[in-house]
């Protein structure tokens, strides 16, 4: 290697080693209630039947930082090491799988997506990653109105006004483009929706409906419905008339889903939802899928609105079967700030609207209380920084100091995060989850038009969290943006905006250690999974991406771009390029 990249890889090991004793002393001893681990430590005197070798494996276990190999006996880690001792240890039945120069990683982890997104895959896209403009959406929803037969939908997925350029969607507008269609679009942030008057008229919905628990119908100032649907609660009235997909077709998308995953290097991924459409039917598709054994670990949190049917369920945090395990509930305190439903201190720019909370104060703190009273850890999706603020009031009534961290209690998102609430968020015991794709695909907007600078300047503040003492993860919220981990590494240590390719915030960018450490073992904690896999550690099991190159090396703009030749399994090889 030369000199400088030895330099280059030094002072990253050097901040990496800086921060591991305080990261490990927020994990020590925080085991989860009623958990089963999956695999036992490995024995010293366990004989590896396959041996890996490479430039470098990072390990980001307790130990040595790096190794050149890895020892693997049924699909646990025996020993890692140098390549002359870890070879010593072979028998005449050893496989040796030489990866030359690449370089290993912990398999990574997305610690928050949605399964309940799969079912999507067939609908029409109209979103900014495939749609320039509003109008263009326009003209595809319109064109597929003409094409659907009778008694068929349109469903249209992932539009984004935010920041795709055009006049935003109302009921008029789309009875215009399918007068006798029924038509069904939803943002990409899963917390808002549109409908024509034929899908209102389908649904059964009329002025004086009244709106669903922690959900609204939108209306206009005459109090007519406007055909915006804020919140899964306003959806379900529509989604119960939709053509549903069967369940051997929502199992293939969801295999789909998780090969897409394991193809960017996931060995697992935390469903931040389950049950939030169709309660235990949401469960049995998963149970479906995960028998069939695919290339990922599972791991979720149920939704917080079915809290009764999953005690009657007598379902408990821990392993449920194989390579699923639950372990939480999810709350959704407020909705989307691109969507203007995150609950802010003060107005969205040009606006007296400062979102909305999903639940009163008073129910949020029921909802964290029963959950943290059965033993379960608890997750809740909070954007907008008065929603961070409720949420943290709720917190310090139920848990109080340190009361957090023995389940590992969550704030997803976490969005707009001032320094008072880190201090908050330490004292408790809670790590936040960034979607960290924000500062990259809608950076600029809130900048601009949405946040101003001040609050923008406050998205994901990666660096201020781990200065904090806290321990961050970083996520995708599929389908809210691909499931990607080097691109969610490479938007933390570079904040760049896809709109302009300035930089959001630099005080706030990490380096690609403290970014992998997030993707790997850090999530893993945070998905109460690192008993299992994070680090590559003896009696852990050999979960692993191999990658062409190392991210620590090569320019950070260009981590996105480094190809994945392969990711493994217990030792098994799940995807190859």
């Amino acid at each position: 290697m030369c000199n400088a990249c030895d330099a280059r890889f030094n002072r990253f090991m050097r901040d990496y080693v800086g921060r591991r004793d305080v990261l490990r002393g927020l994990g020590a001893g925080f085991g989860m209630a009623g958990a089963t681990p999956v695999l036992a430590a490995g024995s010293s005197t366990d004989k590896p039947d396959k041996i890996f070798l490479a430039k470098r494996f990072y390990t980001l276990g307790a130990g040595k930082q790096t190794a050149q190999a890895v020892a693997v006996s049924h699909g646990r880690i025996v020993a890692t090491g140098d390549r002359a001792s870890i070879l010593g240890l072979r028998t005449a039945k050893t496989e040796v799988v030489d990866f030359g120069n690449a370089t290993v990683l912990p398999g990574f982890v997305d610690p928050h997506m949605h399964s309940n997104f799969c079912g999507l895959r067939p609908w029409l896209d109209v979103g900014p990653f495939t749609t320039a403009t509003l109008d263009e959406a326009r003209q595809k929803i319109k064109a597929a109105a003409a094409q659907t037969p009778e008694g068929g939908w349109v469903q249209g997925k992932m539009l984004d006004p935010s920041i795709m350029a055009g006049k935003p969607f109302s009921r008029s507008d789309l009875d215009a483009l399918a007068p006798s269609t029924p038509v069904f679009v939803l943002e990409s942030n899963g917390h808002v929706a549109y409908v024509n008057s034929k899908a209102i008229q389908l649904a059964g919905i009329t002025r004086d409906t009244p709106d669903p628990p922690q959900s609204r119908f939108g209306r206009d100032a005459s109090g007519e419905l406007s055909g915006r649907l804020e919140e899964p609660g306003a959806f379900q009235p529509f989604i119960a008339k939709l053509p549903n997909p069967t369940l051997e077709q929502l199992a293939g998308f969801l295999r789909a889903d998780l090969d897409d995953a394991a193809s960017k290097g996931c060995t697992a991924v935390h469903d931040c939802g389950i049950g939030g459409l169709f309660a235990e039917a949401d469960l049995a598709l998963i149970d479906k899928v995960m028998a069939g054994d695919p290339g990922v670990r599972y791991a979720g949190f149920l939704v917080s609105t079915h809290f009764a049917k999953w005690t009657e369920l007598g379902l408990r945090p821990g392993v449920r079967a194989g390579r699923f395990s639950l372990n939480g509930i999810k709350a959704w305190a407020d909705g989307s700030n691109q969507g203007g439903t995150g609950y802010q201190r003060t107005p969205y720019l040009n606006s007296e609207n400062r979102g909305a909370l999903n639940y009163t104060p008073e129910e949020i703190e029921h909802v964290i209380r029963q959950a943290h009273d059965a033993g379960w850890q608890i997750g809740v999706h909070a954007n907008g920084d008065a929603a961070i603020d409720t949420v943290l009031s709720a917190f310090e009534h139920v848990v109080g100091p340190g009361g957090g961290r023995p389940l590992r209690h969550r704030i997803e998102h976490c969005s707009i995060l001032h320094d008072d609430q880190i201090v908050r968020m330490g004292k408790l015991g809670l790590s936040p989850s960034f979607l960290i794709g924000h500062v990259h695909f809608w950076g600029r907007a809130f900048r601009d038009h949405i946040l101003g600078p001040a609050r923008a300047d406050r998205l994901d503040p990666c660096r201020s969290a781990l200065n904090g003492g806290l321990r961050i993860s970083l996520h995708s919220d599929y389908n809210v943006t691909p499931i990607d981990p080097l691109r969610c590494i490479q938007n933390a240590v570079v904040r760049d905006m896809i709109d302009g390719g300035e930089v959001l915030n630099p005080a706030e960018r990490i380096t690609p250690m403290q970014a992998i450490r997030a993707m790997t073992i850090d999530a893993a904690w945070q998905c109460h999974l690192d008993h299992v896999c994070g680090s590559l550690e003896k009696g852990k099991a050999a979960d692993f991406v191999v990658l062409e190159k190392d991210p620590n090396l090569v320019p950070p703009d260009e981590i996105q771009e480094i190809a994945i030749h392969s990711t493994w399994l217990d030792g098994a090889r799940r995807f190859s390029a």
